[in-house]
């Protein structure tokens, strides 16, 4: 999943990064491997971009084909709370969040802000002189404040959308403070050892066969985040340097899955060239129609599929599995490619048009591979 707009910023000396909110956290086990200064493509954990992402998982009816979130987030996350008796403002405003969210799908897009700020602290300061000045740009007192405002404005252009992030913000604080701080650094703890796989595999074995790959797509710097959140729908942006790139997948609850925040990242770096392939060959009634949108998403979903033909194919059977699993299909044989290939056609179906589009543009992207 990509964003529609992102804008670099710097608020009090602080660089805020469109979709690169990739600074360790504190919260980060001890044991989990430093990210090499200057590495392409490190692993990450960001506890403020997961905060973030859970309130919007919260208040979200995922009924996307490919979810947004991990399958059974909301529920699974529900029970958790009601054992902790926790309650929170984002439970008590939920329906309320919930109906604007559904009504106006560019609410969305919000989910990307987290990635703009390096921190909870540089997001609430920016939420809250945003709010104050009540989206009039003309109201700062300095250029930086200014870009600021102008950027979230871009996102909550009225006072009904001011009003729902108002609301929305201080439910996340609250949830935030009396609940999913100390559940994120619980659970990511428990994890360290699928986030030591998780590196291991993607530093080890993984990232050296997408290079060429990325580099051809101008992914070539970018950053790894893992989130407890997330599912098969993945998060990715440029960044705010010249070049460098975000993912953001999940993080599995085993190390035996570990393998999954690879497959979501092969879905999610195809996402240009399944954007172009549907643009390129869908009529202009399909797209104001918004039937091109639902292509785009079926179209990632085919695209990580035909990378990793190429480059990793011991990891094709479980990425089929995988997307047809979370997205709550029927999985069949899988035995051959053929019937890899006539799983996901059935499950994700798309004009033959668009698939051979993507195919041809990896195979450029490869080299002729």
């Amino acid at each position: 999943m990509r964003p529609t707009r992102l804008l670099s910023l710097i608020v009090g000396g602080a660089a805020l990064f469109a979709a690169t909110a990739c600074v360790p956290s504190s919260a980060t086990p001890d044991t989990m491997p430093s990210p090499t200064e200057g590495a392409r493509w490190p692993v990450k954990t960001q506890e403020h971009v997961d905060t973030w992402l859970h309130g919007f998982a919260m208040i979200s009816n995922d009924t996307s084909t490919v979810p947004l979130f991990r399958r059974g987030y909301r529920d699974s996350m529900t029970v958790i709370k009601n054992r902790a008796n926790a309650f929170t403002a984002l439970d008590a405003n939920r329906q309320e969040l919930a109906t604007r969210l559904a009504n106006t799908p560019a609410l969305q897009n919000a989910q990307f802000l987290v990635f703009s700020f390096p921190t909870w602290d540089a997001l609430a300061q920016s939420i809250e002189l945003f709010l104050r000045a009540e989206g009039n740009p003309q109201r700062a007192t300095d250029q930086q404040s200014a870009a600021v405002i102008g950027f979230l404005g871009a996102q909550f252009p009225t006072p009904a959308d001011r009003t729902w992030l108002r609301k929305f913000f201080d439910g996340v604080t609250d949830e935030r403070k009396n609940f999913y701080t100390n559940y994120w650094t619980t659970t990511m703890r428990e994890r360290n050892t699928v986030l030591v796989q998780v590196t291991s595999l993607w530093d080890g074995q993984y990232k050296s066969r997408f290079e060429r790959f990325l580099n051809s797509t101008q992914q070539r710097n970018g950053e790894f985040v893992v989130s407890l959140p997330l599912g098969p729908e993945g998060r990715a942006a440029d960044g705010a340097a010249a070049g460098l790139k975000v993912v953001a997948v999940p993080l599995p609850g085993r190390t035996t899955d570990a393998r999954e925040s690879i497959l979501v990242y092969a879905h999610e770096v195809v996402g240009s060239l399944a954007g172009t392939a549907v643009n390129d060959n869908t009529t202009p009634a399909e797209k104001r129609m918004g039937s091109a949108n639902t292509m785009v998403a079926f179209a990632q979903v085919r695209g990580g599929a035909l990378l990793l033909e190429n480059i990793a194919p011991e990891l094709v059977t479980q990425y089929v599995r995988y997307y047809l699993t979370q997205s709550g299909k029927r999985v069949g044989a899988l035995d051959t490619a053929a019937q890899r290939s006539a799983a996901l056609a059935a499950a994700f179906p798309l004009p033959t048009a668009v698939v051979d589009g993507i195919k041809r543009q990896i195979e450029i992207a490869l080299g002729g591979i």
